[in-house]
């Protein structure tokens, strides 16, 4: 897949070194990488006003805005990310809307104020709303697993790794 995770910058010394993508960034390398994805397209003002209304809380402003750029929907290689509806083909339902899978089983074993967004495999990545000052922060379940905001999570875990020379 033609993604670079992680961009290479000159350092004061001269020296290539990396540096973590923009939330802009990201949402540009996804819509350019458009036929990797299935979703059902961007999420309005409204649709993200009812899903804050579903959760009980405001979203983290990056996922309003990844929301807002993308829809929810399957991504790369089988990452589902939740949105305000579910995606479909055909009669076949592909990803389940973020409130569906608040209300299923395995999220009903989450601690209150942890919202599920994203599933791969076994695990389910939650962003942690427990705490106003830190909405961005993300928890793996079952691992545990942490990341500070959504852009150090997509880069991480969604975006694809390139070998680069």
């Amino acid at each position: 897949m033609p993604t670079v995770s992680a961009v290479a910058s000159e350092g004061a010394g001269g020296s290539a070194s990396m540096r973590r993508m923009t939330l802009d960034e990201i949402l540009g390398q996804f819509a350019r990488d458009g036929n990797y994805h299935f979703t059902n397209g961007p999420a309005t003002a409204v649709e993200l006003r009812e899903l804050e209304g579903a959760v009980g809380r405001p979203l983290p402003d990056s996922f309003r805005a990844f929301l807002n750029r993308l829809g929810g929907g399957l991504f790369y290689a089988g990452h589902e990310i939740f949105g305000p509806h579910r995606v479909m083909v055909h009669d076949i339902e592909l990803v389940p809307s973020l409130a569906t899978i608040r209300s299923g089983p395995c999220a009903q074993r989450l601690p209150a104020g942890l919202v599920p967004f994203h599933r791969i495999g076994g695990i389910l990545h939650a962003f942690d709303l427990r705490d106003p000052a830190d909405a961005e922060r993300i928890v793996a379940f079952p691992c545990g697993s942490t990341y500070p905001d959504l852009p150090s999570f997509l880069e991480a875990v969604v975006l694809p790794l390139v070998a680069t020379s």
